[in-house]
């Protein structure tokens, strides 16, 4: 598993996911991903099948239920950690 970058979460709960990620993942704009939560961390995967969706600038809504859950706030910063067709997502 390969440490990528370190985003913020803004006030609206979106995080940008780097260019190159979103290359390596294969993701398209209107490029649809799961997000799992398990234990602390949450694992992003492309899905065919609906999901939330990676909007024109290469960002993603993390729903409010999974921030309140994990405690991430505003200004909140996550770690990004690319492992094949995952991305984990957890505080650094």
């Amino acid at each position: 598993m390969e440490r990528f970058s370190t985003r913020k979460i803004d006030e609206l709960g979106r995080i940008a996911l780097h260019v190159e990620l979103r290359k390596r993942l294969g993701l398209e704009k209107r490029a649809k991903v799961t997000l799992t939560v398990v234990g602390s961390i949450v694992i992003m995967q492309v899905s065919d099948s609906g999901g939330i969706e990676v909007c024109e600038l290469g960002m993603i809504t993390i729903p409010a239920e999974i921030r309140q859950k994990l405690a991430w706030a505003a200004r909140s910063e996550v770690a990004m950690y690319h492992a094949d067709d995952l991305l984990i997502l957890k505080t650094p």
